[in-house]
């Protein structure tokens, strides 16, 4: 029933997931939680990585806007700010065999998560940073997902 386009966003977080199986936590109500739904039909396979940097610029475009230009993307995924990590991009493909030996893309779940207020994480981040702790202003965090 999910469209392209449909962009879902949370207050809260219960299971998150990030790269390699590892989990993904976040403090309620403080964080952009994000998930757009991309139609990727007419895109190729082998454009993965190009949607993929793609998203990374986007996100890393919309935070320098708070931050300066002192947030930096770690390829492909990490969006940093002063050697802390500031956010995540996890995008889960869907891709049918049906029509071709190769497959083809059906869609694109791109999760986005951002450090906007948090200003407690678990010990057991080795480098969280949230725009709060960079700048000193808190932010409403609907205004900045929209």
């Amino acid at each position: 029933m999910a469209e392209h386009g449909l962009k879902v966003f949370a207050y809260d977080k219960l299971a998150g997931k990030a790269q390699r199986g590892k989990a993904w936590s976040t403090e309620k109500n403080v964080n952009i939680i994000l998930s757009i739904v991309v139609n990727a039909q007419q895109l190729q396979l082998s454009k993965q990585f190009e949607l993929s940097a793609c998203i990374a610029v986007a996100v890393h475009k919309f935070f320098v806007k708070y931050a300066g230009e002192v947030v930096k993307i770690k390829w492909p995924n990490d969006l940093y700010c002063l050697d802390r990590k500031a956010g995540g991009i996890l995008i889960e493909n869907i891709v049918s065999s049906q029509q071709s030996a190769t497959g083809s893309w059906r869609w694109a779940i791109v999760g986005i998560g951002i450090n906007i207020n948090q200003t407690n994480f678990p010990t057991s981040l080795i480098n969280p940073i949230s725009l709060r702790q960079i700048t000193g202003q808190h932010f409403d965090i609907i205004d900045l997902a929209k």
